[in-house]
């Protein structure tokens, strides 16, 4: 290794010339090569799209099957159980178009809480 100020050979891993006493700069470690796209495993890929280890897509199935069941799934209660109650209100006050926002509301909100996008009540 040599110093940057007076040009002497030092011994590899010194921090100080041993001439001019002068601070050497470490070299950091290299990064580990990232490995290839086709090498990677799937938990990678996995744990990447849905940080608690479920599939985001459950919880909007199920929303699109019942108004607020996949907030269910993602433990968020107070959110399913206004969803739900919601939807079923908008159904006998509006004939259904409150319950048609309430369901695309459900089953958005499922997707992004299930992801780490959203946040749950």
């Amino acid at each position: 290794m040599f110093c940057s100020k007076c040009g002497a050979d030092n011994a590899e891993g010194a921090k100080f010339c041993a001439k001019c006493g002068t601070g050497l700069a470490v070299a950091a470690p290299e990064p580990a090569a990232a490995a290839p796209a086709t090498m990677r495993s799937t938990a990678d890929v996995t744990s990447a799209a849905a940080p608690g280890g479920k599939s985001p897509w459950l919880p909007v199935v199920l929303s699109f099957l019942i108004v607020g069941l996949g907030q269910f799934v993602n433990s968020d209660w107070k959110k399913g159980a206004l969803m739900f109650g919601g939807a079923i209100l908008g159904f006998v006050f509006t004939g259904g178009l409150l319950t048609l926002g309430f369901w695309i509301w459900s089953m958005v909100d499922a997707y992004q809480v299930a992801s780490g996008k959203g946040k749950p009540w």
